[in-house]
């Protein structure tokens, strides 16, 4: 048997019995980190998070249009912070007259029990009514996801949100950062929110939330601390 080795453009190659093998040089580790980063960073920031003063606009505008099931999309999407797999098999069963919201995720097969404040009982209670009455063991939000992004993207605009990336990621990126800054921006709460975003480390969290270099830096302004 003989063999011999061909150099052939960015590969080698080696001939065993007129049969050709091709062998590509090994990726280094380090390169291949960087480029899931990469990827993983154009990911995550395919969606933005909405301000308080954008979040209500938006759902103002829902709201008096009757757009019910987009209201809901985006009330009930920020409140339980679930991915869209999830928040799409949420039926009116799971959260009428309910205080906890108990279900299973898709991504991580584990059991999430979500507290159902008053406020948002509430609200869901007379959304019901407002739609009808529907059979409760009916998805609340009977959609596709390309349906929804292509069209919360026309509601935003016409509610006077111009200029965001959004989409269905954006309501569990808007709770983070609401919950970021309710907790005054402590690396306790990324800590916290990190877990139940179920990443690998803060500094994803920090990167899922869009935190930019600036808002951290801004931890450290501690002037008006020091007396002496």
């Amino acid at each position: 048997m003989g063999s011999f080795f061909v150099k052939e453009g960015t590969h080698n190659s080696l001939i065993i019995n007129h049969t050709l093998f091709f062998f590509w040089p090994v990726v280094p580790d380090v390169f291949i980190w960087h480029q899931k980063r990469n990827q993983m960073n154009t990911k995550l920031k395919s969606a933005e998070h909405l301000e308080e003063v954008e979040l209500n606009k938006l759902l103002k505008y829902l709201y008096q249009n009757e757009l019910w099931v987009y209201y809901l999309v985006v009330r009930l999407g920020v409140s339980s912070a679930l991915r869209y797999s999830d928040l799409s098999r949420v039926s009116w069963s799971d959260v009428l007259d309910k205080r906890t919201l108990i279900i299973k995720e898709q991504k991580t097969s584990k059991v999430r029990e979500i507290p159902l404040q008053p406020e948002l009982s509430d609200t869901l209670n007379k959304v019901y009514i407002k739609m009808g009455c529907p059979d409760k063991s009916g998805v609340i939000i009977p959609l596709h996801i390309r349906t929804i992004n292509k069209q919360i993207k026309i509601h935003a605009v016409r509610s006077g949100v111009r200029g965001k990336r959004i989409s269905t990621h954006s309501w569990r990126k808007s709770f983070g950062r609401e919950v970021w800054r309710r907790n005054n921006y402590s690396e306790g709460s990324l800590v916290k929110l990190s877990q139940l975003f179920n990443h690998s480390s803060v500094g994803i969290t920090r990167i899922y939330l869009d935190i930019t270099r600036e808002e951290v830096n801004d931890l450290y302004n501690l002037q008006d601390l020091f007396v002496y």
